[in-house]
């Protein structure tokens, strides 16, 4: 077979060759888009079999594909009040040193506890901290190198319609979910007033009890942190 530089002027060929080479660099050395997923036990994926395969970032890295890089920031227990024990505040650090170009915050469920509710945990009693220190926490990771895109979402709900809630169980959730839907209220004020995208996971798996684990009903199964994915999906794409 005929060598194709035989026809072409050696200006042009090399030229071409040269356009060619930069294209497959450029495809070979593309950065992957970083996702860091910051939130408590539900983000990590608690009463899962499988949290590394099943918990929402980790069904999320399959929704995005191969041009994202999804991060599981999320520590059981975590509050988004600074004075709560374990807080994201201890977190930073980690969440820093990924540089993500996309942060999802999902936090408020554990700062729902106190004043009797979830043992001796303190955090409701702090709850007026919980919008500046919202607000602090977006200036922080705001300051990033990657300026990255913030979301901040409305918690998962509970979920009281769950088959196997003991009597103690419900009590407590009766307590907590009208402070949750507090704290979702602030956090939709400060995703406004900071001018960050706000994705709601809580009314679309409200009433849902198929969603979520057997006598826990806080906890998605792995159904529900599918839908979480899914939603999380949606807003970071774009998609309707």
């Amino acid at each position: 077979m005929k060598r194709i530089e035989k026809y072409l002027p050696p200006i042009i060929f090399c030229t071409m060759l040269m356009i060619v080479l930069s294209t497959f660099t450029g495809f070979s050395t593309k950065e992957k888009i970083k996702v860091a997923c910051v939130g408590d036990s539900i983000t990590y994926g608690a009463r899962l079999d499988d949290p590394d395969s099943d918990s929402y970032p980790a069904q999320l890295q399959k929704l995005l594909g191969d041009d994202y890089a999804v991060e599981n920031f999320g520590v059981g227990g975590c509050t988004l009040i600074r004075k709560g024990i374990p807080t994201v505040w201890n977190e930073l650090r980690k969440i820093k040193a990924a540089n993500p170009d996309i942060i999802v915050i999902s936090l408020g469920t554990n700062d729902t506890c106190g004043y009797g509710t979830c043992g001796d945990r303190k955090c409701w009693e702090y709850k007026d901290e919980f919008e500046s220190d919202y607000r602090d926490l977006i200036d922080e990771l705001s300051q990033l190198p990657s300026d990255p895109q913030i979301f901040l979402c409305a918690p998962s709900p509970m979920v009281l319609e769950t088959p196997g809630l003991d009597a103690e169980r419900i009590a407590g959730l009766k307590v907590r979910k009208p402070r949750l839907q507090e704290l979702i209220s602030m956090t939709k004020k400060v995703a406004k007033e900071k001018n960050v995208s706000f994705i709601d996971l809580n009314e679309p798996l409200d009433h849902r009890p198929e969603l979520f684990t057997i006598s826990d009903g806080v906890h998605p199964n792995k159904e529900g942190y599918e839908a979480i994915a899914k939603l999380i999906a949606k807003e970071l794409t774009g998609h309707k």
